[in-house]
Formats: C-alpha cells, structure tokens, sequence
C-alpha cells in the first residue's frame, strides 16, 4: 500500500496511492515530463457511488465518464481523484482528505501549482465548494461544478436526497428540517460563502478560483434555481468570477451528453489554463 505518489515517469500513465489515508489516482497526458515544464492539473470530485481503490475508480472504468477525463487527458491536462471517503456530501473528513491530495500532487508530480482546478458533480459539488472555501483557499485557478449539490438547505427541503446528506454527517434521516437546515449550516457551500464574505468582505473575490457552473435547467435532482443560481447570487455582489453553461431542456443528466459536456469542460480549462 502506497502513502505517497510512486516515482512517475515521462508521458501518460495511471497511478495509484493514498493521500489523508483515502486512495487517490493520477493520470498524466503523454506532454507530462517528470522533470522541466509542470503539467496543469485538475483534480475530479466524484459523485453518489463514486469510488477510487487499489487498482480502480469509477471515473477511468465507466465509458461515459472516461470520456469526459480523456478530453483533458488530449489537452494536457493531468486528472487526480480522491475517494475522499466514499459518500460524503462535503463532509469535513473529505474535504481533508481532498486538501490532502492537493498536497501530494504538488510535493510528489511535476503538476503546475499555479494551474491547478477541481471539477465536481452531484454531491462532488458540495466537496469542491467546501475545499475552496476551506483548505484551498486561495491556491486554485479554476473550478467547475457540474449538476452540482451546492445548497444543503434545498437538498433538505427538496426531500428526495435528505436521508442521504443527513447519514452522510451522522444525523437520523427523520431530522426535521429547519432543525437539520441549522445542524448543517456551517458546512452548507452556500452558508460557508456568505460567512466568509462576513470575515473577509469584498477581498474574498480575490482567493476565489473563476468558476463555471453545468447545468441542466430542469434538473430533478439538484435543482437549477435552489442550487449554481443560489450561489450566484452571492458571488455576484461580491465580484467573483463565474459563468454558466446552462443545457436548456436537460436534466441531471449533462454526464450523459457525452462529447457534447465534455467539450465545455474541455473548453473551459483550456481556456482558464492558457492552453
């Protein structure tokens, strides 16, 4: 069992090892060189169900997401993954863990740390946010939040997904909700921004990552208004950078699209990057 990233050589390749005692991988584009220029580097937030083992993460196993790691792969940029504690909601647990995983990639691989992002959907949404807003504050250069939970009170009040949250911060599932809505606050991504823009005032924008939210408008699960719009609207006043890619008609299913999502994401750090 490895504790740290095994020696990398030049180009592609897939390893795995654990960082913050959860198991990670890192997959390099075949521009990767071990020594000389560093390679940007985005690090992948898994969703419901989403894993990495020994050996083995849903991310590199299923086609449909492949995909999507591929498409940055062919741009040159590197994709690191943490298990991050399986079904975590943003938990505090995961979010060390995914700080810790930061801290591997730029102490053990020639990754760029001026050119470092994290992508998350799902429930990987609410891990992104609470990392930016925590431990990697300040050291990103770009996000996307994909179909993304970014706000517990609406999960909560929404229902079909607040059993789920509530096991994943230990709280009984029949939790009534105003009282689960103030349980959760502190690490609510919506609650978080608005308590640090509290601390920090308007230089909060400065340490914040430009953002890109995916979404589909009618998405059944993390609902489009309640969720990257909700959030929106406290960036705004604030002056951080954001922007939308907004699938019209489509609902949490934008993983689904294929070539077509991937492209934005693509696009997107690319862009960000300077590629």
């Amino acid at each position: 069992m490895s504790s740290s990233i095994p020696q990398l050589k030049d180009g592609e390749q897939t390893v795995y090892f654990q960082a913050g005692g959860e198991w990670c991988f890192l997959k390099t584009p075949a521009s990767y060189r071990a020594e000389g220029p560093a390679t940007p580097c985005v690090i992948q937030c898994h969703g419901h169900h989403g894993y990495v083992k020994d050996g083995e993460a849903d991310w590199l196993t299923e086609d449909f997401k492949l995909e999507f790691v591929n498409s940055l792969i062919d741009s040159g940029i590197a994709v690191a993954s943490s298990h991050a504690t399986g079904n975590h909601w943003g938990r505090p647990s995961a979010v060390a863990a995914n700080g810790a995983l930061f801290g591997a990639l730029v102490d053990g691989s020639n990754v760029d740390a001026s050119r470092m992002g994290l992508w998350g959907g799902g429930l990987g949404g609410a891990l992104l946010w609470n990392s930016v807003t925590g431990p990697l504050l300040g050291k990103l250069r770009a996000i996307c939040l994909q179909q993304a939970t970014i706000s517990y009170e609406s999960v909560i009040r929404h229902g079909k997904f607040k059993s789920f949250l509530l096991e994943a911060y230990g709280l009984p599932a029949d939790t009534p909700d105003d009282l689960a809505v103030a349980a959760l606050s502190f690490n609510d991504p919506v609650t978080r921004t608005r308590l640090l823009i509290g601390e920090k005032g308007r230089a909060l924008a400065s340490e914040l990552p430009e953002a890109l939210f995916i979404h589909g408008d009618v998405d059944e699960n993390m609902l489009y208004q309640e969720n990257p719009v909700r959030l929106s609207g406290v960036l705004g006043p604030l002056g951080a950078k954001y922007s939308f890619h907004t699938f019209e008609g489509v609902g949490h299913a934008t993983y689904q699209l294929g070539e077509t999502a991937a492209a934005v994401l693509n696009d997107y750090f690319r862009r960000v990057f300077n590629l």
